[in-house]
């Protein structure tokens, strides 16, 4: 079993900060709670790089501001897209929130050029928070029952950051996967530090993969919107040929789990490293002047995409499932909210469509902060003052045998890619899953790496299980062995509690 802690330590013998909020992560979500939460009380923000001024605040809220039948639509399409496992009352709170929030962020909108700084820029102007950068949340410490915040390692040291709130918004686990359009930094931290807490953690097995994931060998981690398809993008294999036909009347306009299925299986078929979007058919002016960012990349690459296709795949884009939370962001630990990538709010279900993300992470952002307010104020003032938590784990098991950092972290992205991706069977889920239980590296434990392995190491382990037990195929979620989607017996939520069995929920 994981240590409940991956770091020794003592909060009487490490470096002490106090704080009345500790907000973990600094993306859409964070930043949101973070403005909500400084109304109330000190706010301390830390990210584990630097501050990402690029919110993607206006990528798309097209959708939420088309009046109501486009509100009515949208709540039809995240059902569907849901298949069965979305929260009634989550997606009607999200949606009908949406609108107040993006008003809310249009009326404090910086020049059109600016608009996805907007998050960032209202930060700054909050008086009491405060942003510590490069900060590695290790994990949440607990005492009796309730979190007081968390151990971080910072400046290569690690120190304790007592909390009367923390909210946990630490974004994906996209990462732990070889083909991901997530960042390098997205090796689900948070999933971990929540799940070693006690939090209970839902629908792990779902995570959305995005067909269309840039495959240029010099430059990871970028997607190729699906707007691109919308706007007449084609798919056609390594042979030339276009094939969504074979597998959806919608083609490339189907779902992403069906698109991503097809080209993990049109690449099998034709034995190649990936296929081709074909855009030649689209005029050139239109290509440049929608799509300029995709257009620029591939053309430093010597690709223009106005003649020449794109070599696309699919990759590890959106974490669904997460920490389990309620409508008010409340996780089964007193003390922590979530919100964003890291929490499951059951909006989603089984997949999710364009837009929710963000959605989701402003809405309940708010609604984290705002919670966040409302527990502070049960708290006495002095209530963590005194408390002494302490690691009640021994030093880490290290064996002369084992792996480096660098290789230990490749071999779970391989592993997971190939036997837990787009389509899983039990045979590689159950290999996986023992090959996880025997890594351990060599090297430094206290360091971020190091830590960064444990973390996708648990997180690998908790997708992996979740997957083995959802005997169907439902949504991000496809098992070879059981191809067809069961909703006499699985039209329900997986939750994993460390400690505890796996349990059922409607």
């Amino acid at each position: 079993m994981t240590r409940r802690y991956i770091a020794q330590f003592d909060s009487a013998e490490l470096p002490r900060i106090d704080t009345d909020f500790l907000v973990i992560g600094s993306g859409n979500a964070g930043l949101r709670a973070a403005i909500e939460a400084n109304q109330h009380g000190d706010v301390l923000l830390i990210t584990k790089t630097a501050m990402n001024d690029k919110s993607t605040c206006y990528s798309q809220n097209r959708m939420v501001m088309a009046g109501d039948d486009g509100l009515v639509s949208h709540v039809e399409d995240t059902f569907e897209a849901g298949r069965g496992l979305c929260n009634e009352a989550a997606v009607e709170t999200m949606i009908a929130e949406s609108v107040q929030q993006v008003s809310e962020l249009t009326r404090c909108a910086p020049p059109l050029d600016k608009q996805d700084s907007i998050l960032p820029n209202l930060l700054k102007k909050q008086e009491r928070v405060r942003v510590v950068e490069h900060a590695f949340i290790v994990d949440l410490m607990t005492h009796e029952g309730k979190c007081y915040g968390g151990i971080a390692f910072i400046n290569n040291t690690l120190h304790c950051i007592f909390a009367k709130a923390t909210i946990l918004a630490s974004g994906g686990l996209g990462h732990i996967y070889q083909c991901t359009s997530n960042p390098a930094v997205a090796t689900g931290d948070g999933f971990a530090a929540a799940w070693r807490a006690g939090c209970q953690m839902m629908d792990m097995e779902f995570i959305q993969f995005h067909p269309t994931t840039l495959f240029l060998m010099d430059l990871s981690y970028c997607l190729v919107s699906g707007r691109v398809r919308e706007e007449g993008g084609i798919l056609i294999n390594a042979r030339g040929e276009r094939f969504m036909a074979k597998y959806h009347k919608l083609e490339e306009l189907a779902p992403c789990d069906v698109i991503s299925h097809a080209i993990v299986n049109e690449m099998e078929l034709t034995g190649a490293p990936c296929v081709y979007l074909d855009l030649t058919d689209l005029q050139p002016n239109l290509i440049q002047n929608r799509f300029s960012r995709i257009y620029q990349l591939c053309y430093q690459f010597g690709i223009d995409i106005t003649s020449d296709v794109i070599p696309v795949r699919a990759g590890a884009h959106f974490m669904i499932g997460g920490v389990s939370t309620n409508l008010n962001a409340e996780t089964s630990l007193r003390g922590l909210f979530a919100c964003g990538e890291v929490a499951c709010t059951s909006v989603h279900g089984a997949d999710c469509i364009a837009g929710n993300t963000f959605f989701e992470c402003v809405v309940f952002g708010a609604r984290a902060g705002r919670a966040a307010i409302r527990y502070v104020k049960t708290v006495e003032s002095n209530s963590h003052k005194h408390i002494r938590i302490c690691s009640d784990d021994g030093p880490p098991h290290k064996t002369p045998h084992g792996v480096g950092i660098e290789a230990a972290k490749e071999f779970i992205q391989q592993m997971m890619w190939q036997r837990a991706g787009v389509v899983r069977h039990a045979e590689d889920l159950e290999a996986t899953h023992s090959q996880l239980r025997e890594l351990t590296p060599n090297g430094n434990w206290y360091s971020v790496e190091t830590f960064e392995f444990q973390n996708m190491c648990d997180v690998a382990a908790l997708i992996v299980e979740a997957a083995l037990l959802r005997a169907e195929s439902r949504g991000m979620h496809y098992r070879a062995d059981f191809p067809k989607q069961n909703d006499a017996k699985w039209k329900k939520h997986i939750i994993l509690q460390r400690g505890r069995k796996p349990k059922l929920m409607l």
